[in-house]
C-alpha cells in the first residue's frame, strides 16, 4: 500500500527516527478513499496496541462493536478535531478497518499519512501536503508538536534515571535473592517495584534488565541478555518437547540423574539434543525442528539429516512480544561483591538506554545466530516439573543491531 504513495516515504523516516516517536503510515487507495474505508494495516494495529489505544484481536465483529477514538488532523499551523472509527466488519473474516471522519476534506487518494499517538489521542499528518511537510522540516508548528511529544516521553526516563542515581549513592545493597535473579530483583525492590511474573515493562512502561558488570573488581564473563520468553504457538508444548527429546543426565554438583533439556537452539546447526530453529518466511513462522539421521537411507549423504517439525512461533507474535517488552529499556549494570559472611551485594553503576526495537530485523538475526533460544527445563526426582521459560537471547554486543545505539549513563555523574 505504501508503494502507491505520491511522495517518497524515505525522506521523512530520518526525522521521525531522530524524534524517536512511534509512528505508522497509511496511504488511502482511490477505492478505499471514495468508499470511506481503509484497511488497518499491521503497523497501524501494532501502534494502536502498543500505545494502549485499541486491540483489534479482542474486538468483536459488527457495527455494534465499533470503537470511536478522539483524533486530530494536523495542519501547518494548527490542529482540527475529528474522530476515528475502528471496527471489524461481519464480512471478510472481520479484517480490521479504520476510517477518519472528514478525511476527504483533509487529503486526497495516494497521499502519505503519518499516524501518531500524542497524549493518548490519535494525530494524523498529511505528509504529501507541501505546507505541512515544510512546517515539519523547517522546525515550525508540526515539528514542535512532535518535539513536545518526544520530550514528554523523556520525562519518565529522566525520573527513573534520577531514582537510579539515588540508589547508586546508597553503595552496595545486600541481595534479596541468591543467584543470578538477585541482581534484578534487588534493584526492583530498591525502586519499590513488586515482584511479578507479568510479561510487561517494569517501571511506567520502561523495562529493567540488570546484570553484574564485575564481581569483586574482576570483570565478569559476558553472558547473553534475555530479550523475552515465549512458549510456542503451535505444535508440542514445552513439557512435551522435554518428554520426547530430553535426556537422562546428572547435573553438575549433583549425584542424582533426571530427565532434562538444557541447551541453546540456533539456526546454523543442531544442538546436542538434535534440535535447531529455522525461519519459514512464506508462512511467517519460526520453526523448532528435530534433526533425524536415517541409518539405512543410502541416498542421504553422510552427515546430513532430515528435519521433523516439532513446534513453531508466529513471527508476528514474536515481534509483538519484543515490542511489548522492550519498547523502552534500561539495561543496568552492577558491581558485585561478597562480604565476609558470604552475602552478595550490588552497587548499580551504569545504564544503557534503548528505545524502539527494529522488528524487521528479527528474521535475519535468527538466521545468522544473533538471536538464539535457550531451553531450560527438567523433571525433579519426585516427578515434579521445573522450567525457566523458553528464553530468547542475544549477546550484549549485538543488541544495537536490534535495539539501536543506546544512550549510556554513568550513575555517579
Amino acid at each position: 500500500m505504501l508503494a502507491m504513495s505520491d511522495i517518497d516515504l524515505n525522506i521523512f523516516i530520518p526525522i521521525f527516527a531522530d524524534l524517536n516517536l512511534p509512528v505508522a503510515f497509511l496511504v488511502p487507495t482511490p477505492t478505499g478513499y471514495f468508499k470511506s474505508i481503509m484497511d488497518a494495516t499491521a503497523p497501524v494495529r501494532e501502534l494502536l496496541k502498543e500505545q494502549n489505544i485499541h486491540d483489534y484481536i479482542s474486538q468483536k465483529q459488527g457495527p455494534d462493536h465499533k470503537v470511536l477514538i478522539e483524533t486530530f488532523f494536523v495542519h501547518e499551523q494548527d490542529c482540527t478535531e475529528t474522530t476515528t472509527s475502528l471496527y471489524r466488519p461481519i464480512t471478510k473474516q472481520g479484517d480490521p478497518r479504520i476510517w477518519f471522519k472528514d478525511l476527504k476534506k483533509y487529503c486526497q487518494p495516494r497521499n502519505l499519512l503519518a499516524i501518531l499517538v500524542i497524549n493518548q489521542k490519535l494525530h494524523v499528518i498529511n505528509l504529501s501536503n507541501k505546507q505541512i511537510a515544510q512546517s515539519l522540516f523547517q522546525h515550525d508548528f508540526v515539528y514542535n508538536l512532535l518535539l513536545q511529544a518526544s520530550n514528554q516521553q523523556n520525562i519518565i526516563a529522566q525520573e527513573l534515571l534520577s531514582k537510579l542515581r539515588l540508589i547508586h549513592q546508597q553503595g552496595f545493597i545486600p541481595t534479596i535473592y541468591d543467584g543470578d535473579l538477585g541482581v534484578g530483583a534487588t534493584l526492583e525492590h530498591a525502586l519499590g517495584i513488586k515482584t511479578n511474573n507479568l510479561q510487561l515493562p517494569d517501571y511506567k512502561g520502561i523495562e529493567l534488565k540488570a546484570t553484574r558488570l564485575s564481581i569483586n573488581g574482576q570483570k565478569r564473563n559476558i553472558t547473553r541478555s534475555t530479550l523475552f520468553t515465549k512458549v510456542p504457538d503451535e505444535g508440542l508444548t514445552y513439557r512435551e518437547i522435554v518428554d520426547l527429546y530430553g535426556k537422562i543426565q546428572t547435573p553438575k554438583n549433583s549425584t542424582v540423574a533426571r530427565l532434562q533439556l538444557y541447551d541453546t537452539l540456533k539456526a546454523s546447526h543442531p544442538n546436542t539434543y538434535d534440535l535447531l530453529i529455522q525461519v519459514d518466511q512464506s508462512k511467517e513462522k519460526l520453526l523448532l525442528l528435530h534433526a533425524e539421521y536415517p541409518k539405512k537411507a543410502h541416498f542421504i549423504p553422510s552427515g546430513t539429516y532430515l528435519l521433523k517439525n516439532v513446534s513453531a512461533w508466529l513471527i508476528q507474535n514474536l515481534k509483538n512480544q519484543l515490542i511489548t517488552k522492550h519498547h523502552e529499556t534500561f539495561w543496568v549494570q552492577a558491581e558485585a561483591i561478597r562480604d565476609q559472611s558470604g552475602i552478595e551485594k550490588f552497587r548499580y553503576d551504569l545504564v544503557s538506554h534503548t528505545r524502539q526495537p527494529n522488528t524487521s530485523l528479527l528474521i535475519p538475526l535468527f538466521e545468522t545466530d544473533k538471536i538464539t533460544i535457550d531451553l531450560a527445563a527438567h523433571y525433579n526426582p519426585d516427578g515434579s516439573w521445573r522450567d525457566h521459560g523458553i528464553l530468547f537471547k542475544m549477546k550484549p554486543k549485538d543488541l544495537p543491531l536490534l535495539l539501536g545505539t543506546p544512550k549510556v549513563y554513568r550513575l555517579d555523574q
